[in-house]
């Protein structure tokens, strides 16, 4: 008689007509949520990471945070290349950045820009040392004329 079935036991199991269940009003929410939110999030750390990336890892040569960086340095110079190539990699690692570049000028001569990106404590500095070279004119070019100018003094036959 101790299997007595007491008025708190659970109810006998009854048979129930299938149905579909309800969809809850909160579902359709995380579903437009998760296809908003999620890409939402990808984007937000792209940019997060692009800003970061400068406080952390040193600009390639050609990159455009360096020809901006060159392009500042050489404006304060009053120097106005026509374009910002070729600019080549000398050397390249975690803690220095060496760059060399010839770059033309609008009178025809050009600019010689040896710089390097480095490491001071914290943030990225550059060094620089610029050279401008004059047009060469047609006449000092020519084979002949260097030839002349290469011979000794006295061996000019005065």
């Amino acid at each position: 008689m101790a299997e007595k079935s007491s008025p708190k036991s659970p109810s006998a199991i009854r048979a129930r007509r299938w149905s579909a269940p309800s969809p809850s009003p909160v579902r359709p929410y995380r579903f437009a949520l998760r296809i908003i939110g999620i890409p939402a999030v990808a984007v937000a750390g792209v940019l997060i990471y692009s800003g970061l990336r400068d406080h952390f890892v040193l600009p390639e040569c050609d990159s455009e945070r360096a020809k901006h960086t060159l392009s500042d340095i050489l404006n304060q110079l009053k120097i106005a290349p026509v374009r910002y190539e070729p600019i080549k990699t000398v050397s390249s690692s975690k803690e220095q950045i060496v760059c060399s570049a010839v770059l033309p000028l609008p009178d025809g001569g050009n600019v010689a820009v040896d710089y390097s990106f480095y490491w001071e404590g914290n943030k990225a500095n550059m060094k620089y040392s610029i050279s401008r070279k004059p047009a060469q004119s047609s006449a000092i070019s020519s084979p002949h004329a260097a030839a002349y100018r290469s011979r000794p003094p006295s061996a000019s036959g005065c």
